[in-house]
């Protein structure tokens, strides 16, 4: 009790002593920011919505939202923030909001996602639009940093430029040399340097994902410390700055530290070096964090490794089977380690949010997407009785197509039981006629729904996904259930037949 209370006390003192830096301690916090805007030479029947992807940084968990656009193209939306981030705006790409601003964009409907968008307005979230390009440009120029398939033989040499290039950003920053306007604002500048960084570190955790393990999810951590050596010596830079979080594709720079550079959080139980009793959460995160440290020669794992931690303990959240009694060992376990105050703040605030639900103390909300709703109503009406397996895929989405070409078996399997497979997909993303001739070359069977662009964007309101492959499952009452129970039951019927 009284290690607990310690631990809560160095919590809610640092969350009272933000770290030394130019940016408002309030961009770290949640709040709104108003997206508005006009669409140009908007068509009648498109771009009648506006569809936002923003996330919880500190648990991984994404937020959809839909502002609608008026005919004469115009459309104004307050988008909650966990904290200032970049979202992604559906067909026009990143856009920077922080806590507090208002953004102006304007988007030609007649031009390719991330081209025609131009960013108006005053405050720190238009600058870092407006700067960001051109700085980007300056350092980079216009080649990705990233090299897919960069043989093995070349990448020692190639590693080493992308460090030259973190050194130099460095050096510039320290020297307040950065090339931005006289007079720019403390804040923006180092939002704007923790980019710069950021572009060569991720690309370096790229290569790592794609070049060295193939893109599978398993990476061989012996090799990790010397691939990472360069982290010793400039982790409060990499690893411990906070204005990471402002970064463009945020999202990708936490996941590849949680897998490719961390994964020890993740993947640490099935260590044969792993010497713990069952279920000693305390040991196994402080084995985790140790053995993280040791590797990579530095004194902590900063705000980055805690995030990634947190993404570990809030994983499972709404997992039927991760009981509150559960979360709470796994919870406090953790807790010691996020002495960070932005990471502790965020996690303290996922946990209240999670107490609260498991007490059924929730507060009932409104759907996110009546119009969705109403869509998803329309697609299951015909296969109502039957429970259905539902995929949302792409022809883009590799993931995707393999899913459905593992799934051939199961769908053959059940062909005579109360069972539907239903495969969705945008059709402006996933042409009919090239959909049609994948599924007939490699005799995917099942329900094919075609649905249009707006309809496909209420129906990720609703689900609250952007990334697919997106699955879910209905029972044959119509209630939303996991695609394990599902398979379950129907392994019963097949036996019991």
């Amino acid at each position: 009790m009284n290690n607990n209370k310690h631990t809560l006390v160095i919590i809610l003192l640092a969350l009272i002593s933000m770290t030394a830096s130019a940016i408002d301690a309030c961009k770290f916090h949640s709040g709104t920011a108003v997206l508005k805007g006009r669409i140009q030479n908007k068509p009648s029947n498109e771009w009648n919505i506006v569809t936002v992807s923003s996330s919880n940084l500190f648990t991984d968990q994404e937020e959809i939202h839909t502002i609608p656009v008026t005919s004469d193209g115009s459309f104004e939306g307050t988008i909650p923030l966990t904290c200032s981030q970049s979202v992604m705006v559906q067909d026009m790409g990143f856009v920077f909001l922080a806590v507090g601003d208002t953004v102006e964009v304007t988007k030609d409907a007649g031009t390719p996602e991330g081209e025609g968008m131009t960013i108006s307005g005053r405050g720190t979230s238009v600058m870092v639009n407006q700067f960001w390009p051109v700085l980007k440009k300056h350092y980079f120029g216009d080649e990705e940093l990233f090299i897919k398939d960069l043989p093995m033989d070349k990448i020692p040499a190639w590693k080493k430029e992308m460090v030259a290039l973190i050194d130099k950003v460095i050096a510039d920053i320290e020297a307040a040399r950065l090339p931005l306007p006289s007079g720019t604002d403390s804040c923006v500048a180092e939002i704007l340097g923790a980019r710069l960084l950021a572009e060569p570190f991720l690309a370096i955790m790229q290569n790592y994902r794609y070049n060295m393990t193939g893109g599978t999810y398993l990476p061989r951590r012996d090799e990790l410390g010397d691939y990472y050596d360069f982290l010793a010596g400039r982790e409060k830079w990499l690893l411990d700055n906070p204005a990471m979080l402002f970064v463009e594709d945020v999202n990708t720079l936490v996941n590849r530290v949680e897998y490719y550079m961390m994964p020890d959080f993740i993947f640490m139980s099935n260590s044969n070096s792993l010497n713990l009793k069952k279920d000693d959460d305390v040991g196994y995160y402080q084995l985790a964090v140790q053995t993280i440290k040791s590797r990579y020669g530095i004194k902590s794992i900063g705000c980055m490794g805690q995030i990634a931690l947190c993404h570990h303990v809030f994983k499972n959240i709404d997992d039927d089977e991760f009981s509150p009694d559960k979360m709470s060992s796994v919870f406090a376990a953790a807790i010691p380690h996020f002495s960070h105050p932005v990471v502790a703040y965020h996690a303290l605030q996922a946990y209240r949010k999670y107490v609260k639900r498991h007490e059924g103390h929730q507060e009932a909300v409104a759907s996110s997407s009546p119009e969705g709703d109403a869509i998803f109503q329309r697609i299951v009406e015909p296969y109502k009785g039957n429970a259905l397996y539902i995929d949302f895929w792409g022809m883009s989405c590799g993931p995707c197509r393999r899913n459905m070409l593992d799934e051939r078996g199961k769908v053959e399997r059940m062909k005579d039981l109360p069972v539907r497979f239903l495969y969705i997909c945008d059709e402006k993303e996933s042409p009919r006629a090239n959909a049609e001739q994948w599924m007939q070359d490699n005799a995917i069977k099942g329900e094919h729904i075609y649905v249009t662009h707006e309809e496909w964007q209420h129906l990720s309101t609703k689900f609250q996904f952007h990334a697919i492959p997106f699955g879910l499952a209905l029972d044959k009452a119509g209630n939303v259930v996991t695609q394990n129970d599902l398979n379950n039951y129907f392994e019963e019927q097949m036996k019991s037949e």
